[in-house]
């Protein structure tokens, strides 16, 4: 009897043993995907959930074959760096960096790791990639590049009288000097001038808005981390001074601005999020072609907001409000 109870417990610790070797080989498979982004702003938190959503469409889901970690560097451009440098170290099987200082220092550190971005601008002037099509090398992703000049048009039907227009931005950001070129360029089509007010810093936001105003018909808001971050402050500056102002992504119409026309976020998330899963499945990362989102994506989304726009003094064109998607009362 004892010869048959002891056979049981041995063929009862095997089975546990096997069970536990199994967990570990599970665990062991589980793909590390990490993600960072430089702030965490509305289109970037947007951008994230999107980035999980196209995963979790094409089969991946975090803890079941990857295991996801997402940190913020809150701004600090030597925490990002850190954090490059952990994720590399972790031995990340891909990284989704998002905004074009994250995806920056993720490429510094790494010349091997899968990188896949989302929300740069520019890629190529940042030097991330050299074309768009099978761009080679370990990175690839979206650009969310704005559609400039479908925003131009929208802010010359709500202000006719737009002749100048100030632009706020971090010149030492690649993204916000690459997006002061091409406005220039649409805006000479529509015979606007773009006047600029350099904000390096976040503390400095408020300084150039006001140097800005009495000089410009209307002031813009770039995709500009750093502008981004004090957008409340210049809202605040064009309601005291009846001059209007524009966003170049729609989530900053909800804090005030008065239009924008442009992308929906967790689209570009989802964009990114079915790149990094064509590679968790094996393909090339210098095969993946890096897409413009507004090229790919067949509508943009149109935000107003009557109460801002009643606050600086602009009254909404009924041509403006038939056709947005969202109005913000």
């Amino acid at each position: 009897m004892k010869g048959v109870l002891l056979q049981a417990r041995v063929a009862l610790l095997a089975c546990a043993a096997t069970a536990l070797m199994c967990g570990v080989a599970a665990a062991a498979e589980l793909k590390k995907v990490k993600i960072s982004t430089i702030v965490e702003v509305p289109q970037l938190v947007e951008t994230k959930e999107g980035v999980l959503k196209g995963l979790a469409e094409s089969g991946f889901e975090d803890g079941l074959n990857i295991k996801v970690e997402y940190q913020t560097a809150n701004g600090n451009a030597s925490t990002q760096q850190q954090i490059a440098k952990k994720f590399v170290g972790d031995g990340a099987d891909l990284i989704v960096a998002i905004t074009t200082p994250t995806a920056q220092a993720m490429a510094s550190v790494t010349n091997s790791v899968p990188i896949v971005f989302a929300t740069v601008i520019d890629p190529i002037k940042a030097k991330l990639i050299s074309k768009y099509k099978a761009p080679g090398g370990n990175i690839t992703g979206v650009s969310d590049a704005p559609p400039l000049a479908a925003q131009l048009n929208l802010f010359h039907e709500i202000a006719p009288n737009l002749k100048k227009l100030g632009y706020i931005y971090n010149p030492g950001l690649d993204s916000s000097n690459s997006t002061l070129e091409h406005l220039r360029d649409e805006g000479a089509k529509l015979g606007i001038t773009i006047v600029e007010a350099a904000a390096p810093t976040t503390n400095e936001v408020i300084p150039a808005t006001k140097k800005l105003v009495g000089s410009v018909d209307a002031i813009y808001v770039p995709n500009d981390t750093t502008v981004v971050a004090a957008l409340e402050t210049v809202v605040k500056v064009g309601q005291e001074t009846k001059t209007p102002v524009f966003t170049g992504e729609t989530r900053g119409v909800d804090r005030g601005a008065i239009a924008s026309v442009g992308l929906d976020y967790i689209q570009v998330g989802r964009m990114a999020g079915h790149m990094a899963a064509m590679i968790l499945e094996g393909a090339k990362v210098g095969d993946v072609d890096a897409v413009i989102a507004y090229q790919a994506t067949p509508n943009f989304v149109v935000v107003v907001n009557k109460g801002a726009a009643a606050a600086m003094g602009v009254t909404l064109p009924d041509s403006v409000l038939k056709r947005a998607t969202r109005t913000v009362n």
